[in-house]
């Protein structure tokens, strides 16, 4: 370990002014040589040859102002590239994913200059002296590991276990026992922590890219409302599990809801995060009457709000066990492309058809191994074709090779690497048409029927183009051979390119 004297050389320039002095402008001067560079390029730099020359700084006051420096200057190109991320295809094509990597090697470098700060200090018992830096410091770092797990959030990958590990041993580190009780000052610590948790706890894998950022500033709100404390057997034996997660420091994930715990499993050491504040602060949302002021405000769609609460509750488990097998099927995704697909355009999938099969059609396909299978949904892994703006909640059309079976489903979950693309569908309704709807003082509209929906109820349902319907209008119906005559009611689901209600049936 250090001698007292050497760390405190480090932390005050005693005799060594002029040669920090000059570190400093070498690196101001290196800032200096990405203006005009694109943002690829400057993201580049930052992290390969900017970042590189502070670590070496030995003035940790010093050395965090240079940080904030390259980050401020980060803030003009990384948005940039993080929109590029979260509209690009996926698999991600060349382009996007070396923009993808320049990002993430920047954030995690920048996370572990602020960490090697808040160590340095750490492992000096200066806690008292320099709590205010290394508070900031921790804070710092937590928010680039937490931007960029987002970052990976945006090509729907999963975050490393590597950065998981960094946020819990930063968290540790300030309510360690040398560290004062979390308070005014640590408070940000702790809600940037929180913040990613409950990020994590949302399952973005399951929800829709264009919706990410409202999601990630509603976590940022109800992190305020989220408590964490020590588990102990009380706590097990006494404690309702909804709405609580256990959290393993030594583990590299964010834990999981505690009404999952494995049984027998030990909770020695572990963090208990209770919800139950934040599941209250999204009914509020849901609830509120227009005019009507509540805290926090939170800018989230009613469905995507229902669909927070459900992730937050820690019930959105799977209902039925899968089996695996591996065929093969194509999967044409979009509204307009599904509705095309459905309507006349199938054939029966022997192979003596495949020359006609998309000939002068406005959709075109992919190819997927349908890697297992449940009574209400598929997971498929990507093997070829056109890659598309997969998001959760798209709808998709899906038609095993060999069979003339189309199953109409929509997207839940997504999981992206460099070396595979997987995603998880819902099967919405054993019978599906594609019909013409007819209402008042609206224009004929193409929307799929679906003739009855297992998983929400004794109704049938319809899928539209976003606002050509709402809720309480009266429709028809146009099926082959007859109408059917009903009522437009809750919206079940609503995004960028559709919208899913439920149909009711008109009073006699």
């Amino acid at each position: 370990m250090e001698s007292p004297l050497q760390l405190l050389r480090e932390l005050f320039p005693f005799g060594q002014a002029g040669a920090e002095q000059k570190s400093a402008a070498a690196v101001r001067g290196l800032l200096d040589t990405v203006t005009g560079l694109s943002p690829q390029e400057t993201i580049a730099k930052l992290a390969g040859s900017v970042l590189p020359s502070i670590n070496g700084q030995p003035n940790l006051h010093m050395r965090f102002k240079l940080l904030e420096d390259v980050r401020l200057e980060a803030e003009e190109s990384l948005p940039v590239l993080e929109k590029l991320i979260a509209h690009a295809v996926l698999p991600l094509p060349l382009d996007a994913a070396t923009s993808a990597l320049h990002a993430d090697n920047l954030l995690k470098g920048l996370a572990m200059a602020y960490a090697g700060i808040a160590r340095s200090i750490n492992k000096g018992h200066f806690n008292d002296g320099l709590s205010h830096l290394l508070h900031r410091s921790v804070q710092r770092a937590m928010a680039m590991i937490g931007r960029r797990q987002l970052l990976a959030y945006r090509a729907y990958a999963a975050p490393s276990t590597s950065s998981w590990q960094a946020l819990h041993e930063l968290y540790q580190m300030v309510r360690g026992q040398r560290s004062k009780p979390l308070n005014g000052e640590t408070a940000p610590v702790e809600h940037e922590y929180l913040g990613a948790l409950l990020f994590a706890y949302l399952e973005p894998t399951k929800l829709p890219r264009a919706e990410l950022e409202i999601i990630n500033t509603s976590t940022r709100q109800l992190a305020a409302y989220a408590l964490i404390g020590e588990v102990t057997p009380e706590i097990c034996n006494g404690k309702a599990a909804d709405a609580c997660f256990i959290v393993r420091p030594d583990e590299g994930n964010p834990g999981y809801p505690m009404m999952r715990l494995p049984s027998g499993a030990s909770i020695f050491g572990s963090l208990l995060i209770d919800c139950t504040q934040v599941i209250a602060a999204i009914d509020r949302n849901i609830t509120r009457r227009p005019g009507k002021a509540i805290d926090p405000i939170l800018e989230a769609s009613p469905a995507l709000l229902q669909a927070l609460r459900l992730a937050i509750s820690g019930k959105s488990a799977r209902r039925f066990s899968r089996t695996r097998f591996r065929p093969r099927g194509d999967l044409v995704s979009g509204f307009g492309p599904v509705l095309s697909f459905l309507d006349g355009n199938t054939f029966s999938r022997r192979s003596v058809d495949s020359a006609s099969r998309y000939d002068g059609r406005d959709y075109t396909s992919s190819e997927w191994a349908m890697v297992d299978e449940s009574p209400d949904g598929f997971r498929l892994r990507f093997i070829k074709g056109e890659k598309r703006n997969l998001g959760a909640g798209d709808l998709v059309a899906l038609q095993p090779r060999e069979s003339s079976k189309i199953h109409v489903c929509l997207v839940r979950r997504i999981s992206s690497s460099q070396i595979r693309l997987e995603v998880g569908l819902q099967l919405m309704s054993p019978q599906v048409s594609v019909v013409d709807i007819v209402a008042e003082e609206t224009p004929d509209q193409r929307a799929v029927f679906l003739h009855s929906l297992p998983a929400y109820g004794k109704y049938s349902g319809l899928i539209t183009a976003p606002g050509a319907f709402q809720t309480g209008q009266k429709i028809m119906v146009k099926l082959p051979g007859r109408s059917l005559h009903r009522l437009i009611g809750t919206c079940m689901e609503a995004n960028e390119g559709l919208e899913f209600f439920a149909l009711d049936l008109l009073p006699d």
